[in-house]
């Protein structure tokens, strides 16, 4: 067992400083024991199931229906072992595991790979919350800043601090008997020595062709391309098992939870309040004029987004794009700017509701907020501007999407400074909802049809063939019924081979596909294409 001391010094067993008459605080740093009843074992084993298929369901796949089954496979698995352990689901993590299945749904209803990228996150991390809340052992029961500091927590904390316990479980309950210790011995021979097999294999059916018939005889009848494909995703599988073990049963009997808690997060937050006010507002007031002066010598060319008018020398993509970069830069600044001042600035005695910023602070932070807003409000205008001329694209709509949340945000930020109130819940839950609703927004299906709709009523002089069909299966019922709807012999032909074969040039491609890549729209742009090819190419 080791020690550690407030202060240097010898110390007796009783902690007293034989030199100086002085006594010191002896604290033990040993880690807590591993304790392991049959329902751990039963998980480390299932899990070891789910690592598996976290690699088989998503290395190289679409990101469709295998997301979906292995979301509710694990959730299952982690709900039935905390059941067994006495551990019952609250009101609020029912409210957790809902968002997680709401997220996991939308993987096999909807194409488009880059916000399933993003989903693909969001629902680790809801997953992950859904644990903490369903044993308690979150920071704080509502959504706060500390919901954030709880986040951080589970992601790396407690898993990794726990990362080798599915192993001694396991071991502790295969080890029961002689026959049991052995089968992991050899399971684990093979698993560590599998690559030098493999290697030694090879060479031995380079160097005779008697041994490399045979080989071949017996790969095509057990199909070792896959066995061996399913052997290393199982191998590589094993980290995600031990992640997700040490969480699970992290949280479920409180082992190395308590590195992060909410009496060191506040001393944390003590300790860089180091910054005299004066300095602070000093900063402040200095960023505020420059943004304001700046702000009143371009007005003209600000507000002509408003009046519909173009600066000369401009294009309209010109305008657009350059005051969006504008906005990333000055929004990032100011934001960071007012997260710095509110975490450094000396704090006086904490109240009932918190620490209450000094005035003249919330009066330079929300005149700071407001300015934000102007830009953010004027480069919206400017986006709507541009997309009114050249039409939708993914792009442009995340952009405007991204804009949307950070005017959201210092909106929020602003009337904080008026009244006290729990911001940070308020910024979760607009967040999360404005990632719902980009996910389950069909983005690819409503861009192809505002951009049909307006070019055939005349808003839009051209159509982007290029940009549609880089777009993901939700766009092809669209595209389908202008197929029919068009007399354009040329767009015709450029989308029966988007329909068909995925492309405009009518090049056939093959990708192989199966149940993990399911999703519906994909199988309903399937459909329609099969029904293409029974029709056969347009005519001119």
């Amino acid at each position: 067992m080791k020690y550690y001391y407030n202060e240097s010094g010898g110390t007796n067993v009783n902690g007293q400083n034989q030199a100086a008459g002085m006594c010191f605080d002896i604290k033990s740093t040993e880690r807590p024991p591993m304790v392991f009843r049959g329902a751990d074992f039963w998980l480390a084993a299932a899990l070891l199931a789910c690592g598996f298929l976290y690699w088989n369901f998503i290395l190289d796949r679409q990101l469709g229906l295998g997301i979906t089954i292995f979301a509710a496979v694990l959730c299952t698995v982690t709900w039935i072992y905390l059941r067994a352990v006495g551990i019952h689901q609250n009101r609020k993590s029912v409210i957790w595991l809902a968002l997680t299945a709401v997220s996991a749904l939308q993987f096999a209803i909807f194409d488009g790979y880059d916000i399933k990228f993003l989903n693909l996150l969001f629902i680790s991390g809801s997953f992950l919350l859904w644990v903490t809340h369903s044993t308690g052992r979150s920071l704080d029961i509502r959504l706060s800043i500390y919901t954030l500091w709880d986040l951080l927590n589970q992601l790396f904390m407690v898993p990794l601090s726990n990362l080798t316990c599915g192993y001694f479980s396991l071991k502790k309950g295969l080890g029961g008997n002689r026959h049991s210790r052995n089968a992991l011995y050899m399971a684990a021979g093979v698993v560590i020595f599998l690559p030098l097999m493999v290697f030694v294999i090879s060479q031995l059916s380079q160097a005779d062709a008697a041994f490399e018939e045979m080989l071949a005889q017996m790969m095509a009848l057990l199909s070792w391309n896959t066995l061996l494909t399913h052997l290393m995703q199982f191998v590589i599988g094993m980290p995600v098992a031990a992640y997700l073990f040490g969480s699970i049963y992290g949280n479920a009997t409180g082992r190395n939870i308590e590195a992060m808690n909410r009496q060191s997060i506040e001393r944390f937050n003590t300790s860089i309040s180091f910054a005299p006010k004066i300095t602070v507002y000093t900063v402040m007031a200095l960023f505020n004029l420059i943004y304001l002066a700046f702000f009143l010598s371009q007005t003209a060319y600000f507000l002509s987004a408003f009046q519909n008018l173009l600066p000369e020398t401009f294009t309209y993509a010109e305008y657009a794009r350059r005051g969006f970069f504008e906005l990333c830069k000055v929004s990032a600044v100011n934001g960071l700017l007012i997260m710095l001042a509110n975490a450094f600035i000396r704090k006086g005695d904490r109240g009932p509701g918190g620490y209450r910023m000094p005035m003249l602070l919330r009066v330079q932070t929300g005149l700071l907020a407001i300015l934000t807003m102007g830009l953010i409000a004027t480069a919206l205008r400017k986006m709507v501007l541009y997309i009114s001329f050249y039409g939708l694209t993914q792009l442009r709509v995340y952009t405007s999407w991204f804009m949307v949340l950070l005017f959201f945000a210092f909106a929020v930020a602003l009337i904080r400074q008026i009244k006290s109130f729990n911001s940070s819940r308020i910024l979760l839950i607009g967040f999360m909802v404005g990632f719902m609703v980009l996910a389950y927004g069909n983005v690819d299906g409503n861009i192809a049809k505002y951009n049909i709709e307006n070019y055939e009523s005349g808003k839009l002089e051209s159509i982007d063939y290029a940009a549609l069909f880089r777009l993901s299966d939700g766009a092809a019922v669209y595209l389908d019924r202008w197929y029919d709807k068009t007399e354009d012999e040329e767009a015709k032909k450029l989308v029966y081979n988007y329909m068909v074969y995925g492309n405009a040039e009518g090049l056939p491609m093959y990708q192989e596909r199966d149940f993990r890549d399911f999703n519906l729209q994909s199988s309903i742009k399937e459909s329609l294409g099969s029904l293409r090819v029974s029709e056969g190419p347009p005519q001119p």
